[in-house]
């Protein structure tokens, strides 16, 4: 039996209920009706993690792409390039929307599709960041860091909020629709008006006075796409935890263990900024490599709560994935704690490239053995159908 799921947790999987709300006017008004057509083009022998499967791998074409014509994040891709970004990133969304309705329609809804479909989201969140950064000429910068970390802690919050409140909750605004259209927005107008759009002065087009202006800081059309993330970021955060403490209220538990559950996540991120912030060449050099292993940890740390969420056990804390993360900081920090840097300069790339394999090598053995273990329990099977839906 897998360690990921103890044997007497697995009985919680046949009484589980995904639940979600979707307050997004768009998804209500503007692509629903879409998303019904959309679903019926699959074939009804085609399993719903299928679904989700091809439309991940857009994801990754489009990353193949990257790596050929900007792997800088910052060169100039031929325009066509901006349109496959575009049309690779809107079919994963919208493959995305429609794999819940596929599984109804088949009769296959089970845990397994939510943790299926969590985990390529958590996989390709970052991906697409990066392609965001390819759009907009941000570079192996700051401002592509702060773009990725910004989106795993939506992603993460929205995580932990849905395992305390039981109730995946996704806002007026939110990643999977409104975020996923932007991106599309976005890499189309690079394909028309080319990327240098991007470096525009923001604050030059804005109706207001010379004398004002003069006072406001630069700030290019790029930069504002990371600064309103980030100020979106914040009532955002404010409303999981307000949600989680009117859950925690209502089922008479304590909020400030369920508010600890964030800690080790933040400890994660600050300890990333740290290593990059200590280690300059590998954020204009190697970002890109850095920010692929760190996705990998990342996923596996949402994946062991979702795992949690579906099978009513105790909420993760520390684990193994934290190990590369601590010992890599703890590297960078050597120096200034008078110690010798066992991988300094251009060596530490060896060091990330481990970090790559032990964090893909991981999470491999964790989804393997995850969807072994469900699939064993609820006698299914993870990309094809089992059993054909009775009428």
């Amino acid at each position: 039996m897998a360690p990921y799921i103890p044997q007497n947790y697995l009985p919680n999987l046949k009484k589980y209920k995904y639940q979600a709300i979707d307050k997004s006017l768009i998804s209500k008004y503007m692509l629903a009706s879409y998303w019904n057509h959309l679903v019926q083009i699959f074939p009804l022998w085609m399993a719903a993690n299928m679904v989700t499967l091809l439309g991940s791998l857009h994801i990754i074409v489009a990353m193949v792409l990257n790596q050929v014509y900007a792997a800088n994040l910052y060169d100039e891709c031929p325009r066509w390039v901006y349109f496959a970004y575009a049309a690779c990133v809107w079919i994963y969304g919208s493959f995305d929307a429609v794999d819940g309705k596929q599984a109804r329609r088949t009769g296959t809804a089970s845990p397994l599709g939510e943790l299926f479909d969590h985990g390529c989201d958590s996989l390709v969140v970052s991906l697409i960041m990066l392609l965001y950064a390819t759009v907009c000429q941000l570079g192996e910068t700051w401002w592509t860091v702060a773009l990725v970390f910004f989106a795993l802690t939506n992603f993460y919050m929205s995580t932990m909020e849905e395992y305390h409140t039981h109730i995946l909750f996704l806002g007026y605004f939110s990643g999977p629709v409104e975020g996923i259209l932007c991106f599309t927005l976005a890499a189309l107008a690079s394909g028309v008006w080319g990327p240098g759009f991007w470096a525009t002065d923001l604050v030059q087009l804005l109706p207001l006075p010379a004398s004002v202006l003069v006072q406001l800081p630069v700030l290019t059309m790029a930069q504002s796409v990371v600064v309103g993330m980030g100020v979106a970021l914040v009532p955002t955060v404010y409303t999981s935890f307000s949600n989680i403490a009117r859950a925690r209220r209502e089922q008479q538990l304590n909020v400030a263990s369920a508010f600890a559950d964030s800690v080790p996540f933040a400890a994660s991120i600050g300890s990333v900024i740290v290593w990059l912030w200590e280690s300059p060449e590998v954020l204009s050099n190697h970002l890109v490599l850095f920010l692929s292993f760190v996705g990998f940890a990342f996923s596996y740390i949402v994946g062991r709560v979702i795992v949690a969420h579906v099978t009513g056990a105790p909420f993760p804390k520390l684990n193994r994935m934290h190990i590369p993360v601590f010992l890599g900081t703890f590297n960078a920090l050597a120096p200034r704690l008078g110690l010798t840097k066992i991988f300094a300069g251009s060596n530490e790339v060896v060091l990330i490239w481990m970090c790559l394999v032990y964090t893909g090598a991981q999470y491999a053995h964790f989804a393997l053995e995850v969807i072994d273990t469900i699939c064993s329990y609820l006698d299914i099977n993870c990309l094809t159908i089992k059993h054909k839906k009775t009428n």
